[in-house]
């Protein structure tokens, strides 16, 4: 069949599935087949071997159903882009000209596949290139060979024949299949305590097609861990049979466009899935703002490190190491220099321009403060922690290399609102955690004055002065007395260093705000900090106390938001609040 067969809009008149794609799916479901008999319920079958692409463990059997799959797709004769749980993407033939994705979890219930409960399956959906469309679905359970394939338009089916939701239209008589996950378990208690029975038998894509199939009466999974390789084919199967499909509150269900973002998802045989959506709901707070996924293939990487950690320098080696033949890597200049690696040198500021993908950022979060300040428009930096605290590089050494695989497979990135300096009209820099004028004398009080949007916000006398975003809310402007503020807060906090007056209180404000300063005591100076380094002109890199730029009672420093935002490589979905009970407590 061509491509243009495979991916046309239009069903052809026998009203049956895509004929071709269901011999292909059946011919993937006998390979991983013999692939994992021997490793069901055995020890070797639980054996780790690496972190996969969705960020959990791959043990061997996944691994065996992975490498079988790949292994009939490319016999197959067509061009793929292959989504896959283990591998992340895998592109199959002419990289130019290809045919359709396949999004593909080759076994999903590995833990019922390690101790021999016979529900875990193998799923697989085919879509246009660009993973929008999904047209066609196969779930296949491997235990005991049950079928399940819809394409769009068509119908759904179990073991060849056509199936359909249930009929089921109150709650007391559903059963439902329904996960929650530590803290929001209480999402699902409501609903769980109104079915009439519960289920949860630990592989999606088959417990979808029991939706489809009218086996049970709803799907419900709230724990934001869902990825497009879990519900791409089950969803599909759910919508043909008459059943609907949304998120967490009832929008149309949006697929990402990656294998790594998550989303929540309920599915249910539509009779009152609105009355599912209330017994679920509650304001969906999102701890983590929101991700972005790299649009592009990751061809070279950067690393910046502090020169004073031996561990540091050995894990450049090991990184250069492990991925120089695979990426083009480059080092700073220092760090370049020290190690004698002086051709893979270059400025922090240059990579930009030469197409680096991500910078990798060896210390704690000043390491990643320094660079990132070099850096007009930021690209996405993926911090190991070989410092202290570590808010900001929160990878630890042991995981590095895990990370970085991961990371050249495609990745998400977060991005943290910056901010921008100039004194008098003229550009200084930028800060991700904060801007802090202080004295220019140790222990001397200053008087400044403060407008935002050319209002007298107030005359503070005080040390200093905190300018800080959500991001450098749990640093200096914490010290300062200042509050802590999720990242998702669009505001800048102006926290006073040791205020002579009590009334003086830290103020939260729009952080479109444009916010400036000025000294009110003639023959008073101050200086300014950004991310912990006192500001010298821009053309001059130098920590010289002479070279420090002086602010006096005729300047004004402006402080608004930055044109681009600071840029993190993120893997782990933890919250903000327990990151900061992890590190602060």
């Amino acid at each position: 069949m061509s491509k243009n067969q495979i991916l046309s809009d239009s069903p052809d008149s026998s009203g049956s599935p895509n004929p071709e794609l269901l011999e292909l799916c059946r011919a993937v479901y006998n390979d991983i087949r013999a692939s994992v008999s021997s490793l069901e319920g055995t020890n070797e079958a639980d054996e780790f071997m690496f972190v996969g692409a969705d960020g959990t463990d791959t043990k061997r059997i996944d691994l065996a159903a992975e490498d079988a799959m790949l292994k009939r797709l490319k016999e197959s004769g067509h061009s793929i882009r292959v989504i896959s749980e283990e591998y992340g993407e895998t592109i199959i033939g002419d990289i130019n000209n290809i045919e359709f994705a396949a999004i593909v979890d080759p076994l999903d219930g590995t833990t019922n596949a390690v101790h021999d409960i016979p529900f875990y399956s193998v799923s697989i959906a085919f879509s246009k290139p660009d993973l929008r469309g999904i047209f066609f679905g196969y779930v296949r359970n491997l235990a005991n060979g049950d079928e399940f394939y819809a394409e769009t338009g068509k119908g759904a089916y179990m073991n060849g024949k056509k199936i359909e939701s249930s009929k089921t239209s109150a709650v007391r008589e559903f059963t439902i299949s329904a996960y929650g996950y530590r803290q929001n378990t209480d999402r699902t208690a409501k609903l769980c305590s109104r079915a009439q029975k519960v289920r949860v038998l630990g592989s999606v894509a088959l417990e979808l097609c029991y939706v489809a199939a009218g086996k049970i009466d709803a799907f419900i999974d709230v724990r934001r861990t869902l990825r497009l390789v879990d519900i791409g084919a089950g969803q599909l199967i759910v919508r043909e049979a008459g059943g609907i499909v949304t998120d967490g509150v009832g929008n149309k269900l949006f697929l990402p466009d990656n294998h790594i973002k998550p989303v929540n998802l309920v599915a249910s045989n539509g009779m009152i899935h609105q009355e599912i959506l209330n017994l679920i709901s509650f304001p969906e707070i999102d701890c983590r703002g929101d991700w972005y996924y790299y649009q592009g293939t990751v061809k070279k990487i950067a690393i910046v490190s502090r020169c004073d950690s031996v561990a540091a320098l050995e894990m450049i080696r090991k990184i250069v190491d492990t991925f120089k033949d695979r990426v083009e890597i480059y080092l700073s200049s220092s760090p370049a220099k020290y190690l004698g690696m002086e051709e893979r040198g270059i400025a922090v500021g240059k990579m930009k321009e030469i197409g680096v993908d991500f910078v990798i950022s060896l210390g704690g979060d000043g390491t990643i403060l320094r660079n990132m300040s070099k850096m007009p428009d930021p690209i996405p930096i993926l911090g190991i922690n070989m410092g202290t605290l570590g808010f900001l590089a929160d990878v630890d050494p042991e995981d590095a290399i895990d990370a970085i695989e991961k990371a050249i497979g495609g990745f998400m990135y977060d991005e943290r609102p910056r901010l921008e300096l100039s004194i008098n009209g003229k550009f200084i820099g930028n800060a991700i955690n904060e801007v802090v004028a202080t004295s220019a004398y140790p222990a001397k009080m200053i008087t400044y004055e403060i407008l935002v949007n050319r209002r007298l916000l107030g005359e503070i006398r005080a040390d200093g002065i905190v300018f800080a975003t959500p991001t450098g809310s749990t640093a200096y402007a914490l010290s300062a007395g200042g509050p802590i503020v999720t990242p998702e807060v669009d505001a800048i906090l102006i926290v006073p260093i040791a205020p002579f007056k009590l009334s003086s209180r830290p103020w939260i404000v729009p952080f479109d705000s444009e916010i400036a300063v000025r000294v009110k005591m003639p023959k008073k100076e101050i200086v300014i900090v950004t991310d912990g380094k006192v500001v010298t002109p821009p053309e001059i890199e130098t920590e010289r106390q002479e070279d420090f730029i002086h602010v006096n009672e005729n300047d004004t420093v402006t402080i608004k938001r930055a044109r681009y935002p600071g840029r993190f490589v993120k893997f782990s979905d933890a919250c903000f609040y327990e990151t900061v009970r992890k590190k602060l407590n």
